[in-house]
């Protein structure tokens, strides 16, 4: 195959890559030249890089005014109430975690030599344990948790009434005589919102002299243990009710967001991205956003260092071009940044794409390459 456009379009295996005994005949890097053909058998593979699941949970938070809040002082006595409704977002928690998925740009194709034809390398292949690779850079959110408007809070806005008394005289003609005769008629009138404030009120109070009564040993009924506290646990809840009438509601819904990453070659900071507390979680436009979210990474050592010192203490023979190429993972810290700010480190995670790729020499009878590449 001549073109790396077309290897996108394969699938993609997982496999662990034991070779033993062999020695390939030639490794060229794709996409091929023009001008160079390949006979034979032949397997391609392409070399693992590292990417970053990432989840974030965002906390809708939602506030809600009390109907009466108010009166919440003059009836009540309490100042810190909600005063308006206002929705605001925050970040909960973030989590990574690392994958491995095929490095497109290090493409590679084999020929293989007659004796591992002879072992039927590519019939094992094929056989062996593998699994469908495929990376989403979509990002995923789903509800995990939402606190519903409680029933209570959400009906009492409905209109109330109450019956009024009204005390007239008629005047009525009683054996012939004119007599004025004292009458009254019921009337539907709707209630004020002062005059409801005051009965929620009422309905605290009320609660709390009953929950008193029961905690005193005040009622004549020698209840038992279990049902005192089921009846305090009512009374509690009833005032509860009544008092986010005045106090207002706090409700709190968790937003998941699932996406990936891959950090570049040599990359310090990786945006992930941005919650504002008006708009929530965004992964557009975050350069120079001041409510963007980044991932510093931090290698914990050189791997130009770590070949060097090798070298330095033994010797090696110069690999030729055309062996198999392979890459082992770098250490590297990684922390979650929002500013200047470092908000937390997750710890060090192992970095294919942070590792030199190197190549191994060719004609090696006793080698043995695991979890080399993504076969294709």
């Amino acid at each position: 195959m001549t073109n790396i456009r077309q290897i996108a379009f394969m699938i993609l295996l997982t496999v662990w890559v034991c070779m033993t005994g062999h020695s390939q005949k030639n490794v060229m890097p794709l996409p091929l030249d023009s001008g160079t053909t390949i006979k034979g058998n032949t397997l391609c593979y392409m070399l693992p890089t590292t990417a970053l699941k990432v989840t974030v949970d965002i906390t809708k938070v939602r506030e809600l005014k009390g109907y009466y809040a108010e009166y919440a002082q003059s009836l009540l006595g309490l100042t810190n109430v909600i005063s308006e409704n206002k929705t605001f977002f925050k970040v909960n928690d973030v989590h990574i975690e690392p994958v491995e998925v095929p490095d497109f740009n290090h493409a590679y194709i084999v020929q293989l030599s007659g004796q591992q034809l002879k072992d039927a390398v590519l019939t094992k292949t094929a056989k062996s344990n593998a699994m469908t690779c495929a990376l989403s850079k979509e990002v995923h959110p789903y509800l995990t948790y939402s606190e519903p408007i409680p029933n209570f809070f959400k009906n009492y806005s409905d209109l109330s009434y109450s019956e009024m008394e009204d005390s007239f005289v008629e005047t009525k003609i009683i054996d012939g005589i004119v007599t004025q005769v004292p009458a009254n008629r019921t009337k539907i009138v709707s209630k004020t919102n002062s005059q409801k404030a005051q009965e929620a009120a009422d309905a605290i109070s009320k609660s709390r002299k009953d929950q008193y009564s029961l905690a005193s040993g005040e009622q004549e009924t020698p209840y038992s243990a279990e049902t005192i506290e089921a009846m305090l646990q009512e009374l509690r809840q009833w005032e509860a009710n009544y008092l986010s009438l005045f106090t207002g509601l706090v409700l709190e819904d968790i937003i998941t967001y699932t996406f990936y990453v891959v950090p570049e070659e040599g990359a310090v900071n990786v945006p992930l991205f941005a919650c504002s507390q008006t708009e929530g979680f965004s992964t557009e436009n975050l350069a120079g956003n001041p409510n963007a979210y980044t991932l510093n990474l931090k290698p914990t050592f050189s791997s130009n260092g770590i070949e060097q010192a090798l070298t330095d203490s033994k010797p090696v023979k110069k690999a030729k071009t055309s062996g198999y190429r392979f890459r082992k993972a770098m250490p590297v810290a990684i922390s979650l940044h929002h500013g200047q700010k470092n908000l937390h480190d997750f710890g060090i995670f192992n970095l294919r794409q942070f590792g030199r790729i190197q190549t191994l020499p060719t004609g090696q009878n006793k080698v043995s390459v695991q979890q080399f590449g993504f076969i294709f």
